[in-house]
């Protein structure tokens, strides 16, 4: 098994984990899936690819060349590429929302590729997971790269709001494996030391724009052994900006890959709960509620709804 499936092997492993701890703890969560991930096999795959695809200027960000090269074989190897099973276990799941992380990955900041490249993808996105039953609602951007000029593209698909990145200049324009060594650097920092601020925010700022804008607040780094001796520093960092959105009634969005928890599963899992007990205590004491970006979308949309009354 090579490092890709390993990989899989374990994220696949961790979800189920994930899904009953956050219903057992009232824990609202929006998860991001890749368009691709919808099908069931190949054959369903092919008949799903827009028709137009991202013209990257390093065609190793595509997985369309990939895709036509490889030849799938069922079974196993099928299991890594498609999961609509688990897909499936997230909708079932109390308080859990599905939101899209564009059809093919698709990186909106990265050379060579257009708007209607983009267009293309997101509708392919949203057919695909009608198709299975779901409706789209929110996207995350890959790598978090957020382009501005695309917004029209997701009030024409529908998308009401979108995840956007915390307005530093270490996060302001996403990531790319071409960021500079210093960018790379401070965002390791700022996951131990509070370097670009608790980044909260009220659902009021949110509603200036549509498709509305909830920033991510703060990347849940995984356990590193080599840096475990920072782990008081990684929590502290974490638990104080909570608090921080807690006792001034902002909001504090946290992110991180499933796969990330997979790694080290015993230390990252002891850590998420710590982050979740800290959560009940904020409940509690100042009344914080846990939000997916589908709950908090809807307040966005009563809050602007509100506004343009008052001023009709």
């Amino acid at each position: 098994m090579d490092q890709y499936e390993t990989q899989m092997s374990s994220e696949l492993e961790v979800i189920p984990k994930l899904l009953k701890l956050f219903e057992e703890q009232r824990i609202h969560a929006t998860w991001a899936v890749v368009g691709l991930m919808f099908c069931e096999h190949a054959n369903e795959m092919m008949g799903s690819i827009p028709q137009q695809k991202p013209t990257y200027e390093n065609q190793n960000l595509s997985p369309y060349p990939y895709i036509e090269d490889q030849i799938f074989a069922g079974g196993q190897q099928e299991a890594f590429h498609f999961a609509p099973g688990i897909i499936k276990t997230i909708q079932k799941t109390k308080n859990q929302s599905i939101s899209t992380h564009t059809f093919s990955h698709y990186y909106c900041l990265e050379e060579g590729q257009t708007v209607e490249q983009f267009s293309a993808d997101i509708a392919a996105a949203i057919r695909i997971a009608e198709k299975k039953g779901f409706n789209i609602q929110s996207i995350v951007f890959p790598r978090n790269q957020f382009n501005e000029k695309y917004l029209g593209v997701l009030q024409e698909q529908g998308i009401a709001s979108y995840r956007g990145n915390p307005d530093h200049w270490i996060y302001r324009k996403g990531y790319s494996k071409n960021d500079s060594i210093l960018l790379r650097v401070f965002r390791l920092m700022d996951t131990y030391f509070n370097l670009s601020g608790h980044n909260c925010y009220s659902v009021k700022e949110s509603a200036d724009n549509m498709p509305a804008n909830i920033p991510a607040s703060h990347f849940l780094r995984p356990y590193s052994g080599k840096l475990r001796f920072l782990e008081r520093l990684r929590l502290k960092r974490i638990l104080s900006s909570m608090t921080h959105a807690a006792k001034h009634g902002l909001v504090y969005h946290l992110w991180w890959h499933p796969y990330n928890l997979a790694r080290n599963p015993e230390e990252n899992w002891i850590f998420m709960k710590k982050i979740i007990d800290h959560f009940q205590e904020l409940n509690k004491q100042y009344g914080m509620e846990s939000m997916s970006m589908e709950d908090l979308t809807a307040q966005v949309t009563s809050v602007k709804f509100d506004e343009n009354r008052l001023s009709g």
